[in-house]
């Protein structure tokens, strides 16, 4: 039988401050993540802010299991109570810290990289992205011989299409695309007086442009974009479209292929972090090749995403140019 002692000693029982800290703060992030995420989705906050706010999240989380710790420490060592409190703050800090783990993984697992093109050579150049481009976002720049050795190690999905088809049907395809997936169109660009839109392709192969050790093939390129309009309405906002002057010499004697351009913002499905795209058709001979660029507005580390939207882009063109259904 239970001493009356022994009752008494239950009844005073110390609860241990740590362990209702705990749950305080595991509580207290789940409103905390939701209003940094929301805030910065809808504008309320700044990139670099949300940073710091995130940052100061994981304090947050990291605090609650520690204190949760200490708790069971307390329930073992002193007897006190609150080991339910441990319990429920650490396992739900533990599940918020979840996809902040998963995220260091990706920055070790993966090279910090922001900027990513199928054509590491002669990546697509931005023009109406270096406009929104201000301090200290990252900047646009040529892929250094290490950045492109990291890339093709990492990345060697990344690679450019050439398809049997014209460029125009092949245009129309991405610019519905890029639609489809509620991107933010900067400009549309495309030769005037194209060819007809080829409606035929049944005999389209989906090639990656890569030589025989998978390394994306160097085509010969266009010293410069055309300045010139698009040639037919694919059912996007081109009225908020402007076309700028190149501002470059053009020599009368070089052969310039004919070249389209799609630019356009991408917002990360959760957060909402903004990376710019671009894409380069170019009108050839038997075919059309597409190359596609994207760069992170932010960090230097850019955890894979930028090579996951080029490859699940071209994925997805593949199957709307083949006319292939999502389970053939």
């Amino acid at each position: 039988m239970v001493s009356v002692a022994q009752r008494l000693a239950k009844l005073q029982r110390r609860r241990s401050k740590y362990a209702e800290w705990c749950q305080r703060l595991a509580l207290f992030a789940i409103p905390y993540m939701a209003i940094a995420i929301l805030g910065h989705r809808l504008g309320y906050f700044d990139t670099l802010s949300t940073y710091w706010l995130l940052g100061i999240g994981l304090l947050i989380l990291v605090a609650a299991v520690v204190l949760g710790i200490r708790g069971f420490y307390d329930l073992w060592s002193r007897g006190e109570k609150g080991g339910l409190n441990s319990a429920r703050g650490t396992v739900l800090a533990v599940l918020l810290l979840l996809p902040f783990v998963y995220h260091g993984f990706l920055a070790y697992a993966l090279p910090p990289l922001h900027d990513i093109s199928t054509d590491l050579d002669d990546p697509p150049v931005y023009e109406f992205a270096l406009e929104d481009r201000v301090e200290p976002m990252n900047e646009i720049e040529e892929p250094s011989d290490y950045q492109k050795q990291l890339q093709l190690r990492a990345y060697p999905r990344v690679v450019a299409r050439r398809y049997a088809l014209g460029a125009g049907r092949v245009f129309r395809a991405v610019a519905e695309l890029v639609k489809d997936r509620d991107w933010v169109i900067q400009t549309v660009q495309a030769e005037v007086g194209n060819a007809a839109i080829d409606e035929e392709g049944s005999a389209l192969v989906a090639q990656p442009t890569v030589d025989d050790e998978g390394r994306p093939l160097r085509i010969p390129l266009p010293a410069r974009r055309p300045n010139v309009l698009p040639d037919t309405d694919f059912g996007l906002p081109f009225e908020s479209i402007e076309v700028s002057p190149t501002g470059r010499e053009e020599d009368p004697d070089a052969s310039i292929a004919e070249e389209r351009y799609i630019e356009a913002v991408a917002s990360s499905t959760i957060f909402g972090f903004k990376s710019d795209v671009v894409f380069r058709i170019i009108e050839e001979e038997q075919g059309t090749l597409i190359d596609m660029r994207s760069n992170s507005r932010w960090g230097p580390h850019d955890l894979g995403s930028n090579a996951r939207r080029i490859v699940d882009f071209m994925r997805d063109l593949d199957i709307a140019l083949q006319g292939l259904g999502p389970n053939s």
